[in-house]
């Protein structure tokens, strides 16, 4: 399929709707229809399709076709993009404060209500009967032994198959099981880097990559991000001219807080600034499976053919968060995180292992996720629909194609930080800016998940947070 076929059938229609050419409920012309007059493929134009109805700019109808989205254009596309961070790029040391942790304790990380108040569905029943079976099949004698360091060789090879969607070449003895996607970005920064060494990261980038550096007494150099593209590239060559850095830690796909997901082309030239210079890249591509279109997304390690790139994952966004099971395939540095796990955790379950292997032999896994990648997307636009309504302060927000968050910034007298405290009186939980930076910013910011149906409960929750900020 031609990329730029694809792109430029998807930006005539956008600049059509957008210009009023194509009104809200204006049936688009059908995929047989397109092929034949412009002589593309069927793919090129779902393709071009099932993006600008990531968008929210058309919606399909089944048996119907696709239509001009007749949700208000003016509610879901009224707020800008924010513009890329600007963080001093100096080596900084890191200091995590008490709120992440107040957060945690609530079970809302990705939530605007507490877990005692929030109703949750569920599960998912099929995953837990694989774990039960695992379970009862587990006999005495098993249960006396620690598992291969490795991880189970069944649920190796299972891994491996799901890493080949994303362009991922890797052999079952190159992949290690961990206990989730934090644990192996901690054996990832603990073979490639010793304390005070310096460690690239996005800006804004993932709180719990600056709890790692903080832990490991390591500098965090913050690099500018935008929502659209991810990590600057440009402001990363000029870093590395300056500061010896050790490694890069980059979440290309979906990257939370704002959604960006990195163009390939980045993706290869962040490979050509870090290999030549022997830095390691430590890739989280935890929200890569979760994408809107039709495709996944390629990991940065598809492209690495030096073994300089460790590309962590797990199942806790894709799955369930209470697995705790998640994998590393480290490249050249495979013996040193075989050594590392036996230190940090020795083993994994192999009952855990089983179970999940059994979900996934079984197909359970891709049936969950073609659900959850629909219900997250119609999730995504209901958000960005009651933000202007519920948050007509807000200044801007991004469009994540992917994940569970979007990144919303509110008018520069909001100290998000300093609203917390309030809005937790009043039983709502933020994600404030200010966690997802060692500097002093983003502090108008918040990161505001979609993860959960918009029920009542938290429909309130979020005018009565607007209330907040309007007070303010």
């Amino acid at each position: 399929m031609s990329q730029h076929l694809y792109r430029q059938l998807e930006q005539l229609f956008r600049e059509e709707i957008k210009s009023g050419q194509r009104s809200p409920g204006d049936r688009l012309p059908s995929v047989r229809q397109l092929c034949s007059e412009r002589s593309v493929s069927k793919s090129t134009v779902l393709t071009a399709y099932s993006r600008l109805e990531a968008e929210g700019l058309i919606e399909a109808r089944p048996r119907s076709g696709f239509f001009v989205s007749t949700r208000s254009l003016h509610h879901s596309k009224m707020l800008r993009t924010p513009a890329p961070s600007q963080p001093t790029i100096i080596p900084a040391t890191v200091s995590a404060g008490q709120v992440l942790l107040d957060i945690m304790e609530q079970g809302a990380a990705f939530d605007l209500l507490p877990s005692s108040a929030a109703t949750t569905s569920s599960g998912n029943e099929q995953l837990r009967r694989s774990l039960a079976r695992a379970q009862r099949r587990q006999s005495n004698s098993e249960q006396l032994y620690y598992d291969d360091p490795m991880g189970l060789t069944e649920l190796r090879v299972k891994l491996v198959q799901r890493l080949a969607h994303g362009g991922s070449r890797v052999d079952a003895g190159e992949l290690l099981i961990t206990a989730g996607c934090q644990h192996a970005l901690l054996l990832a920064l603990m073979a490639t880097t010793k304390p005070g060494d310096v460690v690239a990261v996005e800006s804004p980038g993932f709180y719990g990559v600056f709890q790692l550096l903080e832990t490991l007494g390591l500098q965090a150099l913050e690099i500018p991000s935008s929502a659209e593209n991810g990590i600057s590239t440009d402001a990363l060559e000029l870093a590395l001219q300056h500061w010896d850095v050790k490694a890069l830690m980059v979440s290309p796909c979906y990257a939370t807080p704002t959604g960006a997901c990195m163009p390939e082309a980045h993706k290869q030239r962040i490979l050509a600034l870090t290999c030549a210079r022997g830095i390691a890249v430590i890739e989280d591509d935890i929200y890569g499976e979760i994408y809107f279109g039709l495709q996944r997304p390629r990991t940065l390690y598809s492209y690495d053919n030096t073994g300089s790139v460790l590309l962590c994952s797990s199942f806790s966004k894709c799955l369930s968060r209470d697995l705790r099971l998640g994998w590393i395939a480290p490249g050249k540095y495979l013996e040193q995180i075989k050594q590392l796990k036996l230190v940090t955790s020795l083993a994994s379950s192999q009952t855990l292992q089983q179970g999940v292997f059994q979900f996934l032999e079984e197909g359970g896994l891709e049936r969950h996720l073609r659900d959850k990648r629909l219900q997250y997307r119609r999730q995504c636009q209901q958000l960005q629909e009651l933000i202007p309504k519920y948050l007509p302060m807000a200044v801007s927000c991004t469009q994540p194609q992917g994940g569970l968050v979007l990144w919303l910034e509110l008018p520069e007298v909001v100290n998000t930080l300093s609203l917390y405290a309030r809005a937790r009186d009043s039983g709502i939980v933020l994600t404030p800016g200010r966690l997802f930076t060692a500097q002093d910013r983003y502090h108008n910011f918040l990161r505001m998940s979609f993860v959960h149906p918009w029920t009542n409960s938290r429909l309130d929750a979020l005018k009565r947070l607007g209330r907040l900020i309007q007070e303010i």
